[in-house]
């Protein structure tokens, strides 16, 4: 019987910190809109993140066969405030259909965004030297 109250109070005391949720873990919508210009380099806006800042790509992995290219990288996304987010992309374009699409994860994060975990998915517009991205997903800060 001693065994079964010791348990069951176990029990109780690790459902507590299970449900106890740090306030800084809440889960964020988040859209990101980056402009990439192939000469001039890149900028982006956002919601659910800082509002606004310049992107570094970087790790370029590329493959493809035919008209289906495949590509990988690391993209710095660098707040206006010197905070960033490294995100890793994978992403694939079909030749003559203008764009991209894929996914993309958080690798790590510095100042406001240490510890940020998450990902979701992209869609890129090609326009004449370069192309507009566009990110959607949800972030744990």
């Amino acid at each position: 019987m001693r065994h079964r109250v010791k348990r069951s109070l176990v029990a109780t005391a690790l459902m507590a910190l299970v449900m106890a949720a740090p306030a800084s873990a809440a889960v964020t919508n988040v859209t990101i809109d980056i402009h990439v210009d192939f000469e001039e380099g890149e900028t982006f806006t956002a919601s659910g993140i800082c509002p606004s800042g310049e992107a570094f790509s970087y790790g370029h992995h590329v493959t493809g066969i035919g008209r289906a290219t495949v590509f990988h990288l690391y993209k710095d996304l660098v707040c206006d405030n010197g905070s960033t987010i490294t995100i890793r992309l994978h992403a694939s374009s079909v030749s003559g259909m203008g764009g991209t699409i894929g996914g993309w994860t958080v690798v790590s994060g510095t100042g406001d965004y240490a510890g940020i975990r998450g990902g979701g998915h992209i869609v890129g517009t090609s326009f004449d030297g370069g192309v507009d991205d566009h990110y959607t997903g949800k972030l744990t800060l």
